[in-house]
This record gives C-alpha cells, structure tokens and sequence, in this order.
C-alpha cells in the first residue's frame, strides 16, 4: 500500500498517452499493449483513482469543517422585562 504523500508512478499513463497519439497520425485503427505494459498501466491507474478518492473525502470533511465553522450560535439575554422604571 502507498503511502498518501507518495509519488504516484504516471509513466504507463503517459507511455500510453503517447502511444495513442502516434496511432492517431499514423491513422491505425487499433492498439496493441504487451501484458507487462498493460500490468503497470493498471497498477499506474489503481494508484491514480485511489489517491482522488482520498483527496475527494479530504475534500469533503474540509467541506464540512468548512460549513460548521461558519454557523454561529446567538444567545440573547433580554434581561427582565417585568420590572417597571
């Protein structure tokens, strides 16, 4: 399991990013990945979607902090009205 500040190993996306470039100005129409390659291009993937559900929720508590901070509780001591000056 990674670490939360670890570096996320991007290399696969981009390979294949470039990848699909090529093919798209050459005009192939498919692909072809090695399993090794689609492997780590898997795990690159896994990390990248956990680490955005962890910033999500992150997001999401700082969120809510966020709005319980700004509620502001009022009490008002209207002293006592009964008495007559």
């Amino acid at each position: 399991m990674q670490s939360k500040n670890s570096k996320i190993q991007t290399r696969p996306i981009e390979d294949l990013i470039g990848r699909i470039r090529t093919l798209r100005q050459k005009g192939e129409k498919q692909i072809v990945i090695p399993a090794k390659e689609a492997d780590q291009l898997a795990d690159s993937l896994t990390q990248v979607m956990a680490r955005m559900v962890t910033i999500q929720e992150e997001i999401i508590e700082a969120l809510k902090t966020a709005r319980e901070a700004q509620t502001v509780d009022i009490e008002m001591d209207g002293g006592n009205f009964s008495e007559k000056k």
